[in-house]
């Protein structure tokens, strides 16, 4: 199973790739749907460079996996 982005609709393998695609591409659109969700994506992306880990990537992820059944 595909994961598509609860945004533009493109499509990866998993949901991590998908959450790479939302942080790297940082438009409007985007960054909306983050906030939508109860996140800042600018906490998220300087949490992502600073802090060790993916802890922010996993965040995405598992938002983006929230969201595939209410994408068509």
């Amino acid at each position: 199973m595909n994961y598509k982005c609860p945004v533009c609709k493109k499509e990866w393998p998993t949901s991590l790739q998908v959450a790479r695609h939302i942080f790297g591409t940082g438009d409007k659109p985007h960054r909306e749907w983050v906030g939508s969700k109860g996140y800042s994506y600018i906490d998220l992306l300087l949490e992502q460079v600073s802090a060790p880990g993916n802890k922010s990537y996993e965040i995405m992820s598992k938002l983006v996996e929230e969201e595939q059944d209410k994408i068509k």
